[in-house]
């Protein structure tokens, strides 16, 4: 007797080949996700950086016209300007007389003019 189906296997699916190929396009999948998702991230950070750096120039430039005009409103002439402009100001400048200035000798020469002998060696006791 011959047997109806010669061929048992014949009709099967290659499931480890479909398994198989899955596992791998899946891996490819997350990993050109992550690939995707990582460049995004970057130039969100890169976009944040700038912004910042935007900032940090814009507040280089305040503090620098802030020194500016603080040094020019604090400087002699203009203290004196606005002193004449407000009468009942808050500070007077009152010149300086000499008899208040005390003068202080320069000490950097040393005024000794007597001899001494140095020794490092300790008293015996």
């Amino acid at each position: 007797m011959i047997p109806l189906n010669r061929r048992k296997n014949a009709n099967l699916l290659p499931v480890t080949k479909i398994a198989a190929a899955s596992i791998v396009l899946l891996i490819v999948g997350c990993g050109g996700l992550y690939y995707v998702n990582a460049k995004n991230e970057l130039h969100r950070c890169g976009e944040r950086k700038k912004q910042l750096e935007r900032e940090l120039q814009a507040i280089a430039t305040r503090d620098e016209v802030v020194t500016s005009r603080i040094a020019r409103m604090s400087s002699f002439d203009a203290l004196r300007k606005r002193q004449t402009l407000e009468k009942d100001a808050f500070a007077r400048l009152v010149p300086v007389a000499d008899t208040l200035v005390v003068r202080v000798p320069d000490q950097s020469a040393p005024v000794e003019t007597q001899v001494r002998t140095v020794s490092n060696l300790q008293p015996v006791r």
